[in-house]
Order: C-alpha cells, then structure tokens, then sequence
C-alpha cells in the first residue's frame, strides 16, 4: 500500500472503515486495504469508470475517497471533486498524492494554492498541504519527483 496513505489511515481512523480509490491501477491499494478489513472499492478505466464523468458508488456514504497520481490529469477538476464529495459520508475523508507543479518531471503538476481553493470552492474543510520529495525506483523510473499531499474532510 502507499505509505503515506497508510500512515494517513492510521493516524485518523481508529478501525476500519470504507473506502473508495479513484484510478485504483493495479488496485495494490484497494487489495491493501481490504487485508486490513475495509470494505474498499477501486475504479478505473480497467474497470470500465471514466473518471471524466461523475462516478456513484453503490456503497457511498464512504469514510474515505482516495486516488494516487491521477488528479493532475483530470481536465475537469470540479466535476472530479463533486464525485469524492458525491461518494463521502459527511466529516469523511479526501486523501490525493499527485505531483506538485515544481516536479522537474511532469509538466502537469498542481500547485497548493489551486488546490486550496478548489477544495474550499468545493466545500471541503481542515485541508492540509504538503510538499516533499519523493525516488521513484519503479521498474523504468529511476528519478525524484516533488509530491502534494492532499487531505480535507467532507
């Protein structure tokens, strides 16, 4: 599982919850979580979810919505956050990892400010921010990247 999405689960939630993955890919996350009794959920392309469209769960009310990687790439950034606020339970929890817009690396980053105030524009509270560096050695990578943490709460 990510690590920073597990320590994020540890230190917020006391048992297991539910939880939604957004562009889950190879769904080691979701696979993850349900080792540790979640209900967890994981939609992707593979899945046949288009995250460009707004996605329901079955099982919304969910105490989690998660996605690694993806947000950058999403067009429209509205529409994406009204499906995580669509899926979570009120006070439930928004966790993205996508690249800040200094990674060296991807040319389609997020800056903290934007995604601030698209979280605040979208009525999401308690947003945290932060920055750090990050050594991909996936098979193929090999390089640093400048990561955003991205937390709020429903």
């Amino acid at each position: 599982m990510n690590q920073f999405l597990e320590k994020f689960i540890n230190s917020v939630f006391i048992r297991p919850g539910s939880a939604l993955d957004l562009g889950a890919g190879d769904f080691k996350d979701v696979k993850a979580l349900k080792k540790e009794c979640w209900f967890c959920e994981g939609v992707d392309l593979k899945t046949g979810a288009d995250l460009k469209k707004p996605y329901l769960s079955q099982n919304a009310s969910l105490d989690l919505v998660f996605s690694n990687y993806v947000f950058q790439f999403i067009k429209n950034k509205n529409q994406f956050l009204k499906t995580v606020s669509d899926n979570l339970k009120k006070d439930g929890w928004l966790f993205i990892h996508t690249f800040d817009d200094s990674d060296k690396a991807m040319k389609s980053g997020i800056s903290e400010e934007f995604i601030k105030q698209i979280l605040l524009d979208n009525g999401f509270k308690d947003i945290s921010t932060k920055v750090f560096d990050y050594f991909d050695d996936a098979p193929g990578h090999n390089h640093w990247h400048r990561i955003l943490e991205v937390t709020a709460q429903k």
